[in-house]
Order: C-alpha cells, then sequence, then structure tokens
C-alpha cells in the first residue's frame, strides 16, 4: 500500500549549488555568519535546515583564516547566541603544518565549542584511552574525548548527520556541483580523534547562562571560548601530536594559555 505523504519524512534538499555571498546570505539569513566565509567559489547544500558550505576559507572572529573543507550550520542552533556572533556550528579541516584532520564543532546541548584531531593508525597514541593520553599535553581543560572515526549511518548519509558527526569530510571532488552520494562518499574508519571541549567551570557556555552549577564563572574569570580561541586550540593540539609521532619536544604555544587543570572541580588540583 502506498505511503500517504503525510507520513513521509520531508527533506527539503537543495543540491551543491555555486556558493555565491548572496546565495548563502538568502540561506543562512545571517551577514554576519557570511562574514565568516571569505574567497569566492565553492558549493553550497541545504537539506532540513542544515547548511553545508565547501571548499572556502573560514575566518575566526581574531582573524585566523581556516582553508576549510566543511563549513557547517545547523538548523538547531539558528537562534542562539553563537548563530548572533556569526561562527559555524562545524568546521573541517586538514592543517597544513602537521597534515593532520581538524575540527571545530559545536555541542547540540549547551552550544559549546569543541576541537578534535584525527590522527592515524601509525601515530604512538593511537587507540589511547583519553585517561591514558599523557599528561604533558597541554590543551583546554584536557583532552576529554578519545574515538575512533563516528560509523557512517548508510551509504548516503544526510547533511543533518554529517554536521554531527567527528569523523573525516566524505570525499567529493572539489569545487563541483556533485551531490553527496554513495558514489563518491568513502566511509573512514582509520583515524582516532583526540579532543576537548569547552565546557567546563571556567568556561561561559552562551546557551546555559543561568546555570547555577557555574556560579564561580565570574571569580575564576570564566569567558566564552569562541571559534577563534578553539580553532588555536586545535591547532596546538595537532602540532603537539605531530611532535609525538616525530619524537621532537613539545611546541611552545603560540597564542593565549589555556586555563589551568586545577581550575576544574572534576580533575583535581
Amino acid at each position: 500500500m502506498p505511503t500517504s505523504r503525510k507520513n513521509q519524512k520531508s527533506t527539503a534538499l537543495v543540491v551543491a549549488t555555486p556558493a555565491t555571498d548572496d546565495r548563502i546570505v538568502a540561506v543562512i539569513r545571517s551577514a554576519s555568519a557570511v562574514a565568516r566565509i571569505a574567497g569566492s567559489g565553492g558549493s553550497i547544500e541545504q537539506e532540513d535546515g542544515t547548511i553545508l558550505v565547501s571548499d572556502r576559507p573560514y575566518i575566526t572572529a581574531g582573524g585566523l583564516t581556516i582553508d576549510a573543507e566543511e563549513i557547517y550550520y545547523r538548523a538547531e542552533q539558528r537562534t542562539s547566541s553563537a548563530r548572533r556572533l556569526g561562527e559555524a556550528d562545524k568546521v573541517s579541516w586538514l592543517d597544513p603544518e602537521t597534515q593532520l584532520e581538524c575540527i571545530m564543532m559545536r555541542a547540540g546541548n549547551g552550544g559549546f565549542l569543541g576541537g578534535y584531531v584525527g590522527i592515524p593508525p601509525s601515530h604512538p597514541l593511537y587507540g589511547f584511552d583519553r585517561n591514558a593520553v599523557p599528561s604533558e599535553i597541554d590543551v583546554h581543560g584536557g583532552v576529554s574525548y578519545s574515538a575512533a572515526c563516528q560509523a557512517t549511518p548508510s551509504a548516503r548519509p544526510s547533511l543533518v548527520a554529517e554536521a554531527n558527526r567527528i569523523c573525516h569530510p566524505p570525499v567529493r571532488p572539489k569545487r563541483t556541483r556533485a551531490p553527496l552520494d554513495a558514489a563518491v562518499h568513502q566511509p573512514h574508519r582509520d583515524a582516532w580523534w583526540l579532543g576537548f571541549t569547552c565546557d567546563k567551570v571556567y568556561d561561559v557556555i552562551l546557551d546555559d547562562a543561568g546555570d547555577r552549577k557555574r556560579f564561580l564563572g565570574a571569580e575564576i574569570g570564566g569567558t566564552y571560548r569562541d571559534d577563534d580561541y578553539v580553532c588555536r586550540e586545535i591547532e596546538h593540539l595537532a602540532r603537539q601530536l605531530k611532535a609525538i609521532a616525530d619524537g621532537e619536544p613539545m611546541p611552545l604555544r603560540r597564542g593565549a594559555p589555556a586555563p589551568p587543570l586545577g581550575l576544574d572541580a572534576k580533575r583535581g588540583a
């Protein structure tokens, strides 16, 4: 018996049209968000309110330019404070200095950002649980995430799923109008991801400003960790992971120091 229209799932999909600025503004409805997307070319797709801009550089609030493979804006984050700041909800890129895959991604619950770096099977820390990662790795709040590439839900994953997945971007022909399809999608299971999240006691969570558990935020200098801070932390983590793989000394920080781990009661002094 045919499925009635009212029982069918509605999926509004725009297949990889050229990513002109006018087009991005029309879809995202935010000039501040578009201000973070530089250059020209690339493509744009939309599915159920989730928007993907491919092959366009992303500029953080502090002016750091990321040669992004994918920039996502999620439907559920449309009304958040982060959207008013113009930040993306997920940015994926290959770090040119370390050749490691990197992801900045916003949590669906709370709206805080996190950063993730994928390492190959040849890396000494491949497969390490987050609690077994060497303590000399210096990153915001310490390494709090460790996992293999998250499984691809289907041969043709939705943009909504991809916007929430910590894994390599799907393989697509560069700067074309090719849709996300089984013919070009290659699932990856060979990376191990290490990461951090900015939801500690010394972090301000934009969508959780009234959380009484964070009453010490003002006393210890709590602040919102924006896309600039997080992307620089990601790059610093990538450089440290490369140094470990190469047997080299840990690199010096190039930006602001991370808060002392002792400020987080869950980790102890």
